[in-house]
């Protein structure tokens, strides 16, 4: 299908690890010119929701294939995937951390039923991507020996900001070389507020810096737009994958296992091979924890094996201070979640979602009936806590990979500890507003009723290029 009469060009930029009130404060207070003037005062102020695990690279699937990371079969920054696990260890045949060198299986370990927007548009780009599928040989700048290189700096240093001027330069070139063309797609991650944010907090003034120099970024791309006489054609998103907060006290998890008796699998620990439990942990406040059954590891286990087998994990886990919920699967197909106040049960019914409750309820989600249409579970759910809760837990456990129990931590809190080097002072991962919340700026009006999710960027794009996806997904265009 050829492109829409209006639009030439749709740009993301992918702010990893921007709050929108951050953002916002900073707008208001003109210390973001670039992105005050032409995405506040001149363009559209919205705030969507993430997905869960709220975790960078995994928060670009919905956005850039319309899934969740559950039916996306990627649940975390880490995974395991227990039907390979047993024999499979040691050649990342059963599990996974995108964390260092295996970042570039990212791509192949998506499941094979979905498509990209780099699939959908030929003329894409996307700049230290890890999810390449679809793009074209040479319009995936960067990758991947470079990449390897420059990311384990920005990882362990904690430097971020020359990657991105890489990034944005190699961007700048191929808008400069494909400036005749119509129908193009640039997908363009920008990792220096999330990189500073890990090291001193979301809210600290180095922080702030990162933010400013973010703008600067963006200003470059903002210049060359209106100088071309391209602006007026181009979709111009800004938008993010993920909040922080602020981590004061770690919990590792992996120490609470091997102090109940368990042998436990982590990275970067690979080389066990007598473990009977598996801890991966994303951002820091989310953890899948995987179980043998019998001395086997073959396939998920639900309520009754959990119970019968890992009773004692259980209630370590719900009682302790540092732990806000955790989820698992039951027999029936819902999804069990618990926390030290209370239990509840989720399940699907007739495109409805059904959330009962004893004592607390551990969502905090003061539904007026415990009956939800799907259509209006983020509507109902936007204000709360923990927006869009219901979709979000529902579909991570959609993979088989998702963990036998996962595990969320409270503000204040993460799930790992003295491995996380350097130390993590700002997490995210887990469900709670702040690591939900994300800005979606655009320079041109968006529909918002009901909310909003990143996953909704995916049909949204695709429409205004006058693309139609051709492979089921969860968004609605927002056009």
């Amino acid at each position: 299908m050829a492109a829409s009469n209006d639009t030439d060009l749709t740009i993301i930029i992918l702010a990893d690890g921007v709050r929108p009130d951050v953002l916002r404060a900073l707008a208001a207070s003109d210390e973001v010119p670039h992105i005050a003037r032409s995405m506040f005062v001149e363009g559209y102020d919205y705030e969507g929701v993430t997905v869960l695990p709220s975790v960078s690279n995994i928060a670009y699937i919905p956005m850039l294939t319309g899934q969740y990371p559950g039916t996306a079969n990627v649940p975390g920054l880490r995974w395991v995937d227990k039907s390979r696990f047993a024999t499979g260890k040691l050649l990342l045949q059963g599990h996974r951390t995108y964390i260092g060198p295996s970042h570039v299986r990212l791509d192949s370990d998506l499941s094979p039923d979905l498509e990209t927007l780099f699939a959908l548009n030929p003329e894409s780009l996307g700049v230290r991507c890890d999810i390449r599928r679809g793009l074209p040989e040479g319009n995936s700048s960067l990758f991947p020996d470079a990449l390897n290189v420059l990311m384990f700096f920005a990882h362990y240093f904690r430097r971020g900001y020359f990657v991105d001027r890489i990034v944005m330069s190699e961007a700048m070139k191929w808008l400069a070389r494909t400036n005749d063309r119509k129908s193009r797609f640039i997908f363009l991650p920008l990792v220096d507020v999330d990189k500073v944010s890990h090291q001193c907090g979301p809210e600290d003034r180095r922080t702030i810096e990162a933010y400013k120099r973010l703008d600067a970024l963006v200003g470059v791309m903002l210049d060359w737009l209106h100088k071309s006489g391209l602006w007026s054609r181009t979709h111009f998103i800004i938008t993010s994958d993920h909040g922080h907060t602020k981590t004061e006290q770690h919990l590792d998890m992996s120490t609470l296992l091997s102090e109940l008796g368990y042998g436990v699998f982590e990275h970067p620990s690979i080389h066990r091979t007598s473990a009977d439990a598996a801890v991966m942990v994303s951002g820091n406040s989310f953890v899948n924890l995987y179980f043998s059954s019998q001395d086997k590891w073959e396939a998920p286990l639900t309520s009754e094996e959990l119970k019968e087998e890992h009773g004692t994990v259980l209630e370590a886990i719900r009682g302790r201070e540092e732990v806000e919920w955790c989820a698992y699967r039951r027999k029936d197909g819902g999804v069990k979640i618990e926390s030290s106040g209370g239990d509840a049960v989720l399940d699907l019914e007739d495109e409805h979602y059904t959330y009962a409750y004893d004592g607390l309820d551990p969502l905090r989600l003061g539904l007026k009936h415990t009956r939800v249409a799907r259509s209006e579970a983020l509507a109902q759910t936007i204000d709360t806590d923990y927006p869009d809760s219901l979709e979000q837990i529902w579909h991570l456990f959609k993979s088989q990979r998702t963990g036998d129990i996962i595990v969320t931590a409270k503000s204040g809190y993460d799930l790992r500890g003295w491995r996380e080097f350097p130390e993590h002072r700002s997490s995210h991962g887990a469900l709670c507003r702040e690591h939900m919340a994300v800005p979606i700026l655009s320079n041109r009006p968006l529909v918002n009723d009901g909310g909003m999710r990143t996953v909704d960027l995916f049909p949204t794009v695709a429409e205004g290029l006058g693309f139609t996806p051709t492979k089921p997904h969860f968004g609605r265009s927002l056009l």
